[in-house]
């Protein structure tokens, strides 16, 4: 491919999640003011030796820990009660009313696949609320290569929500992960995970 000016063009965002959510099946979120922003973590660690000077001198080799990433949106045209969805799939909740709070220390994935719903207690009497992750896309209809973050949740301090008399433009952090059911994976651990891919949502 030549090089050229990449201009990515209008981002429409999409939200997926839960099967038996409000966000079931695929639902637009919005529309941002200026470009999103994608900030990507990869995790690394120096590996040091005496030889070459230790802690002091520089590293003889890298290891790699992985990454997740952020992504950074102003919503100014936005579904209100999408965006409610996915601030209540993002705190784990499957509680009735947007506004209260999770039992702390609920998970997100809850061992489940992907859309997952919610479960009946086990044997064991505990009731799994179903996958909270969120599937969070981004069209790209000049370039047509959108993005697509299989594992996504408000993150943090995630929503800056300003209310007045101008148009409310909602500040989003978002991050995303590689889940993953079992972290084992034959012995591999992470490799093969996805942490993000071209292939939208449907």
């Amino acid at each position: 491919m030549a090089r050229d000016f990449f201009i990515n063009g209008e981002s429409l965002v999409t939200v997926k999640g839960r099967s038996d959510s409000a966000i079931g099946t695929l639902a637009q979120l919005g529309l941002t003011e200026q470009a999103i922003r994608l900030r990507f973590n990869f995790k690394q660690d120096d590996m040091d030796v005496d030889a070459w000077g230790g802690r002091k001198g520089e590293p003889v080799d890298v290891q790699t820990f992985l990454q997740d990433v952020m992504i950074y949106m102003d919503l100014v045209h936005y579904d209100e009660s999408v965006l409610e969805a996915c601030w209540l799939e993002s705190t784990g909740s499957i509680g009735p009313a947007f506004g209260q709070l999770n039992r702390a220390g609920s998970r997100l994935g809850n061992n489940l696949p992907r859309f997952a719903a919610s479960n009946a207690a086990d044997a064991n009497g505990i009731v799994r609320t179903g996958n909270h992750y969120i599937g969070l896309n981004i069209a790209s209809p000049q370039q047509g290569k959108p993005w697509r973050f299989l594992y996504a949740y408000l993150y943090e301090s995630p929503i800056e929500y300003p209310l007045g008399t101008d148009r409310s433009v909602v500040r989003l952090t978002w991050r995303s992960i590689a889940y993953s059911q079992d972290p084992w994976n034959g012995g591999l651990g992470a490799a093969g995970y996805v942490l993000f891919d071209r292939t939208p949502d449907n």
